[in-house]
């Protein structure tokens, strides 16, 4: 994957997590768990084959921020290939889909390892409730 695609994939996710922050935000019901979230994760984007576009997210007293790289002390490490990514975020895919069925590369959608302080299945479970678009109830 050339330099170009990178960072566009890498903006196009950047803008697609700050969004659902934004909307998390506008919920008063949201707040209380995204300020008290705190959280390094390392995301793999598994693009090709071989190959994984890193990010990192940092979340800590309801700021959040999108890098490029891999932190080396992190608190959860997610691999996913962009499109999966992009369903889970949106909530058409569940954790447990993610977790049991297989991309694009014969690889779980979901691959997890805790952080240097130990695997963190707490977190994980947490995750969709910040990095997942709230479901519209209609009536």
């Amino acid at each position: 994957m050339d330099e170009l695609a990178q960072e566009t994939l890498f903006q196009t996710f950047q803008v697609v997590i700050e969004d659902i922050i934004d909307d998390k935000k506008q919920n008063p019901k949201n707040i209380k768990k995204i300020n008290k979230f705190k959280a390094r994760i390392n995301i793999g984007l598994h693009v090709e084959k071989d190959f994984i576009l890193w990010v990192h997210l940092i979340a800590e007293n309801g700021n959040f921020k999108l890098g490029k790289s891999q932190l080396e002390e992190y608190d959860l490490e997610l691999i996913s290939d962009p499109q999966d990514m992009m369903y889970f975020c949106s909530g058409d895919n569940s954790v447990m889909n993610m977790m049991f069925k297989k991309n694009q590369f014969g690889n779980k959608k979901l691959r997890f390892k805790g952080g240097t302080t130990g695997r963190n299945l707490g977190l994980l479970l947490k995750l969709p409730k910040i990095l997942v678009l709230d479901k519209e109830r209609g009536g």
